[in-house]
């Protein structure tokens, strides 16, 4: 495979393609040194074969709230310590440089942000920045030149620069947040200049050194650089020295998705391959690329030269060696689904992972060997119950699995077939695969009886079989259909649809009928999709607006007739004419087995949705926990 033939880079000779990019993991320390935790979540991706690791954030002034220190000599020791895992496994690194500029949050309320032009930024703060003076431009350019500098007595191979994601430099290089009517605004050569003087002071500080910045193909802004201007600036890059330069998309304001299911895989490499048709130095691509398939192909047809895969490594850090060793089928995909990734960063909190509970938790697993072997049935082969499958197995116990249909998955095969939520499909495919491999034993179609559970003589029992659809009490009910029934293809409907209930499970069906049916969406509450993560939830209601699906909010079923649903709204009671009406108000716990086993089984446990319905990142993480005990 072309992903794992070596490239050089300004004298880095890498071993493969592979590139891990910088990310927030939020799990330095709270001034942003380094932690044993981040050097072991570093280990395990540096011990799974990649060829180069971005490390950071990395901030150069210690203001800015989040990411790892690099502002001061006294980080220098710590900061030598991840080169040093880095380089034990042959894998070059580099740390990101970073200045938020208006996106600074600060622990200090009095602090104002900085930036080239006071424009304030449509999220985060919002509060309007200081536009810097040429004096203090120089000043940060010098910052970034002394970080660089700690980088290289630290042991690094390289430096990269963030300019992209909406931060200080990609707000120079902006037309949309520099207005700025000096040398460093107007022209894109001027907006350039800021970046370019960055390069050059870097050079003159370190000597030989690489420098590779990292931009947006598109910034995705209104009034900002399309992929047309960011060719321009590559090129100028390249001459100012850049070695390489990795593509990405977007900066966090875009109104677009940029890393959800709705981006399809590798869906951004476009964006890659035109700034390598600009540039002669090597240009990685990036988001998306959950899979190494997918990283070949970007490969074999030119659009790029290494690729970037962030959080298929934090789904799985062996990617790139179970794909050298062909074993595709053991690899964890990224199901995009955010919901311990990005929501976790967003709200300050350390990273985790839903296909991978032992995210950042690393040195917990590193020699996992039960102290006794036991005989463990698990009733339920959802998300929580295969996640204790794969750890107990992994422990050396005796592993017997229960699931009552045909396919493992649970209830994110359900959703799985709404457009908003294929990827969830990949989950139950990994256990498929998978647990027969780790030794366990798996019972299909098989509904586990109280009897036939007793009948396996189990040292321990896992209750994991879910929940189930909570039939409300409305009048005309029975005319209804259940989300479920029609996500799986049980229930039919007809051209016109209400779905009464407008959280997840209600938005994945309003999206799998929208392309064939006039949908309404009712909710009592004040807002849609209430229960999804904050950077997944906004990107569904903009594809459920595109698609035409009717929102409706503080509006609650009353009477579900057989051609209408009545409602009861602010403005008074309202009929909604419709064939076919669908509830999605929730599920309740299937809790009945495990309190007819509870007094039989000296060591039983509940987990998932069948303690309380939750998100499957809740259900994997619990799962996760329990096999640790066992």
């Amino acid at each position: 495979m072309k992903l794992f033939e070596p490239i050089e880079i300004e004298g880095m000779k890498i071993k493969n393609r592979i590139v891990m990019p910088a990310g927030e993991t939020n799990y330095h320390s709270p001034e942003g040194g380094v932690t044993e935790r981040l050097l072991e979540f570093y280990r395990e991706r540096a011990k799974g074969g990649i060829g180069f690791a971005v490390v950071g954030i990395a901030k150069i002034e210690p203001h800015f709230f989040g990411g790892i220190s690099i502002y001061d000599d006294k980080f220098i020791p710590e900061l030598a310590k991840i080169a040093e895992v880095f380089h034990s496994y042959d894998v070059k690194c580099a740390v990101q440089l970073w200045h938020p500029g208006r996106y600074e949050i600060s622990l200090d309320p009095d602090r104002v942000p900085v930036a080239p032009s006071p424009i304030p930024p449509p999220i985060f703060t919002r509060k309007t920045p200081r536009e810097l003076t040429k004096e203090e431009i120089l000043k940060i350019e010098e910052e970034f030149a002394e970080a660089a500098f700690r980088a290289k007595k630290a042991g690094f191979d390289a430096v990269e620069l963030i300019g992209s994601a909406g931060y200080l430099i990609s707000q120079f290089l902006s037309p949309a947040t520099n207005k700025r009517k000096d040398e460093y605004g107007g022209s894109i050569e001027n907006r350039t200049r800021f970046a370019v003087e960055i390069i050059q002071r870097i050079k003159e500080k370190c000597g030989r050194f690489p420098v590779l910045i990292r931009i947006a193909g598109d910034e995705f802004i209104e009034g900002g650089n399309t992929v047309r201007e960011m060719k321009r600036i590559a090129k100028i890059l390249e001459d100012a020295g850049v070695c390489a330069i990795n593509v990405m998309a977007g900066w966090h304001e875009s109104r677009k998705p940029l890393t959800t299911m709705l981006v399809p895989r590798g869906g951004f490499a476009y964006l890659a391959e035109e700034i390598k048709k600009s540039v002669g130095v090597p240009v990685i691509a990036s988001h998306r690329i959950n899979d190494p398939i997918i990283a070949e192909r970007i490969l074999q047809e030119g659009k790029a030269d290494m690729v970037a895969m962030f959080r298929a490594l934090l789904a799985d850090p062996e990617l790139p060696k179970k794909a050298m060793e062909g074993r595709f089928d053991e690899i964890k995909i990224c199901v995009a689904c955010n919901q311990g990734c990005m929501d976790y960063v967003m709200q300050g909190m350390p990273i985790t992972c839903l296909v991978n509970p032992a995210l950042g938790r690393e040195a917990e697993i590193r020699n996992l060997r039960a102290e006794r072997k036991k005989k463990v049935v698990i009733v339920g082969g959802g998300p929580a119950g295969c996640t204790a499958a794969e750890f107990l197995a992994k422990k050396g116990h005796e592993v017997v699995l229960f699931e009552k249909s045909n396919k493992l998955g649970g209830q994110l095969n359900i959703a799985s077939a709404s457009p908003v939520a294929y990827e969830f499909a990949e989950v139950g495919k990994y256990f498929m695969n998978i647990l027969p491999k780790l030794g366990v034993k798996i019972y299909y179609n098989t509904a586990a009886t109280a009897e036939r559970v007793l009948a396996e003589e189990p040292d321990a029992v896992i209750i994991a079989v879910g929940a189930s659809p909570i039939i409300p009490n409305i009048p005309g009910v029975e005319n209804a259909v259940t989300a479920f029934d029609v996500l799986t293809g049980k229930a039919k409907v007809g051209k016109k649809v209400v779905v009464i209930g407008g959280g997840g499970v209600g938005c994945d069906v309003a999206a799998m009928l929208a392309d064939k049916c006039n949908v309404t969406l009712i909710d009592m509450l004040p807002k849609i999709g209430a229960d999804i993560g904050i950077s997944t939830r906004w990107t569904i209601l903009m594809y459920l607006k595109e698609k035409g699906v009717q929102m409706l909010t503080e509006t609650k079923a009353i009477e579900i007739r057989k051609n209408c649903v009545v409602v009861e709204t602010p403005k008074g009671i309202k009929e909604l004419e419709c064939d076919t009406a669908v509830i999605a108000v929730g599920t309740k716990p299937n809790d009945s087995l495990y309190e007819q086993l509870r007094d039989k089984v000296k060591e039983i446990y509940k987990i998932g949705d069948c303690v309380r319905p939750r998100k499957a990142l809740d259900a994997t993480a619990e799962a996760f926990d329990l096999a640790l005990k066992i």
